[in-house]
């Protein structure tokens, strides 16, 4: 319990480093003076600035989610339930690259980079679209699916959509996200029906 306190106090302080210089210009050094902590002590929490980069994205995903989850309903249609959760998790996506703009400049040099941060929490992600669709059937609100079609559509939802998050937040692209989000939702629903 204490490591994991311990390890939360290194991901919390190191963010304010991250949102001040961007990544390139971190060093493990910058790291251990935000935290207080020295260089011993982060090297057996963290193996690198990047390994602490990828425990704040880590952090800051889950944030995210648990956000975003807030807006399901199960009364809720599947269209307003799929619509409210992508905007919530884009919104809060986007406050969050408007916090560590520098960092998200850093990362634009490298796609890959940028890629293997959009992994978190891909399969929670995925079960709870699953879930929304999976009741949305139960309700006779859309046809019927097998499991493997609900699991397909669920996980290509959850691809489509972090493209489209990418798209919006990395590359300044449709700047009327929320209406097009909306419009694409609406259309796949319909094509369920």
């Amino acid at each position: 319990m204490q490591q994991e306190n311990i390890k939360e106090e290194i991901i919390l302080s190191s963010m304010k480093v991250f949102e001040t210089y961007g990544f390139t210009r971190v060093s493990m050094q910058d790291i251990s003076k935000a935290c207080g902590k020295g260089r011993s002590t982060l090297y057996y929490y963290f193996t690198s600035k990047m390994d602490v980069f990828d425990a704040i994205a880590e952090y800051l995903c889950q944030q995210v989610f648990t956000i975003a989850k807030e807006s399901y309903s199960r009364e809720a249609s599947l269209e307003d339930n799929l619509v409210g959760f992508l905007r919530a998790k884009l919104r809060q996506i986007n406050l969050i690259t408007k916090r560590f703009h520098l960092a998200f400049e850093d990362m634009k040099s490298d796609p890959a980079l940028m890629v293997s941060k959009t992994r978190y929490m891909l399969d929670d992600e995925i079960e709870l679209i699953r879930d929304m669709i999976g009741i949305a059937i139960a309700k006779g609100e859309i046809q019927f699916l097998e499991e493997k079609d609900m699991l397909f559509l669920s996980e290509m939802l959850v691809t489509t959509s972090r493209c489209f998050e990418q798209e919006v937040l990395l590359f300044d692209r449709f700047p009327d996200f929320e209406a097009r989000l909306a419009w694409l939702i609406s259309i796949c629903v319909k094509g369920l029906k």
